[in-house]
Formats: C-alpha cells, sequence, structure tokens
C-alpha cells in the first residue's frame, strides 16, 4: 500500500493573527499598570481590552483556517465520489 503524501499546512496567517492578540494583551496589560489605581482607565476600559484580547483576539488566531475543505478529502479507501449515475445512451 503506497504512503499517503502529508500536506504540509500553511500557518502562516495563525501566527501573525496569534502574535497580533498577544500584542493586545500585553498593550491591555501595559496601559493597565500605567493607569492610577482608581482611575476610570485601570477599573474598566483596560480589564475590557484583555477580556476581547482573552475571549475575542485569541480563539479567532487559534480556530482559522480550522474546518476548510482540502480538495482531495473526499474518502479513505481512494474511491472517487460521483456527482450523478452514469447513463447509458441507446442511440
Amino acid at each position: 500500500m503506497p504512503k499517503k503524501a502529508v500536506k504540509k499546512e500553511d500557518f502562516g496567517k495563525n501566527i501573525k493573527l496569534y502574535y497580533g492578540a498577544v500584542g493586545f494583551i500585553v498593550l491591555g496589560y501595559v496601559f493597565l499598570a500605567l493607569g492610577g489605581a482608581n482611575s476610570i482607565s485601570s477599573l474598566t476600559i483596560w480589564p475590557i481590552v484583555l477580556v476581547i484580547g482573552y475571549l475575542i483576539a485569541m480563539p479567532v488566531a487559534l480556530l482559522t483556517g480550522i474546518g476548510k475543505k482540502d480538495d482531495d478529502s473526499g474518502s479513505e479507501s481512494g474511491e472517487t465520489p460521483s456527482a450523478a449515475p452514469l447513463r447509458k445512451d441507446n442511440s
């Protein structure tokens, strides 16, 4: 039985989004530390930025590209699925 060719995945977009999400989170922590203890930015704005970073940006970065359909992922046994049954031409 011949070995299947391993398809190399391209994670370039995922890596860029991941680094962007990490940068977004680090930015949130930096500005959270710069504000005073009772300032509106330290108590409201930057914690919201951190929540967005952890709950939206990170999952988007990690899940981008999952569920894409491959052209050759039809069946494992090597059979090619047909769209319509073959017709016999009686003429």
